[in-house]
């Protein structure tokens, strides 16, 4: 890990257990294990640090997301593939989560900083239309659409960190059928 993930990892660490306005750079530059001269050589402000741990985790959930699905599969099957996958990254990296729950709406993160993350969705928002065109997904807004599936999957999410992980594969099944009969047409 270079020194810039070092940085990102200690900030997001402590930005989701602390908030924004009680994280001052030099605590994180304690926590990263650096000075500030260091930091500031990578950010400028807070807030372009806290634009590029959301870009940070948009990439490391794209690899994430991409090594779980194929292109073979029939369209319900791919969607199901990439909910399931969206849902595992979120419980695999649960600093990622609870930093995107809880700063993705901020005011801080850039509107292009949100616009260079969705780039990296393009493929689930491709397979979308895809099914919209194909008459297997509702014809609604895509917005509609997208703010219904993060919704569910953060509501999901957050009660899958909360109960014994031996009981969560229990509910998966259930959860993408909820979401797959909600979207078909």
């Amino acid at each position: 890990m270079d020194k810039r993930e070092q940085i990102i990892n200690a900030a997001m660490k402590l930005l989701t257990e602390k908030g924004v306005q009680a994280t001052p750079m030099s605590a994180i530059a304690k926590a990263a294990g650096t000075g500030m001269g260091t930091i500031y050589n990578y950010f400028a402000t807070k807030e372009e640090l806290i634009n590029a741990i959301y870009l940070y985790i948009k990439s490391l959930e794209i690899q994430f997301i991409t090594q779980r699905t194929h292109d073979e599969s029939s369209l319900k099957i791919k969607f199901l593939e990439y909910y399931k996958a969206f849902v595992d990254f979120n419980i695999h990296y649960p600093e990622c989560f609870a930093f995107m729950d809880q700063l993705q709406n901020s005011p801080i993160i850039s509107e292009c900083t949100k616009d260079e993350g969705k780039t990296e969705f393009l493929p689930v928002l491709e397979l979308i239309r895809k099914g919209q065109e194909d008459g297997i997904i509702k014809k609604m807004s895509m917005d509609a659409i997208l703010q219904f599936l993060a919704g569910t999957l953060t509501t999901y999410v957050r009660w899958m960190l909360s109960i014994e992980e031996n009981d969560r594969d229990q509910y998966l099944d259930q959860q993408m059928r909820m979401v797959w009969d909600a979207l078909k047409e």
